[in-house]
């Protein structure tokens, strides 16, 4: 009888328990982005990144910045931003922005919200490299050049 009575308790127990991890789920998603841009500064090396994450969980959106060097002035990618290096008005969220040094490479934008990071790649035709003056093959301006507004909408669990 006590074994009957614990099993019972236990099916009742897993019951409970999956609709709050359903329901976790569900209030997720999508982060929506606006104002998204990233761009090496003209004859530098450093990269400016800005936008503003509107979330569940969040009150209102947050501002998300970026100033961050990438490695020389004649790099024709965005500087990488670490977890971190990236700065929000809102502690609940953080940021990184991961670039291949690789010619015609796209990138990744993951945006944390309350441990939930949710993951966007970015094509490499959303990046655009110009170079200004080709007697000086360090004078490249590089630019996200996809649209300013998105939704992320793939998330993955990090606590």
């Amino acid at each position: 009888m006590k074994t009957f009575s614990s099993a019972v308790l236990f099916l009742a127990g897993l019951a409970a328990a999956s609709p709050v991890q359903q329901q976790t789920r569900q209030s997720v998603g999508p982060y929506q982005i606006a104002e998204f841009s990233a761009s090496k500064r003209h004859n530098s090396g450093y990269c400016d990144f800005a936008f503003d994450v509107s979330a569940p969980g969040l009150e209102g959106a947050a501002h998300c910045t970026a100033s961050l060097d990438a490695g020389f002035s004649g790099a024709t990618w965005l500087a990488n931003v670490y977890e971190g290096a990236g700065k929000c008005d809102d502690s609940a969220v953080t940021w990184t922005f991961f670039q291949s040094h690789a010619e015609g490479s796209g990138a990744s934008l993951n945006v944390t919200v309350n441990g939930v990071k949710g993951l966007r790649d970015i094509p490499p035709e959303d990046i655009s490299v110009r170079l200004n003056d080709e007697a000086n093959p360090f004078d490249n301006d590089v630019a996200y050049a996809g649209p300013k507004a998105f939704e992320i909408t793939e998330f993955e669990e990090t606590e």
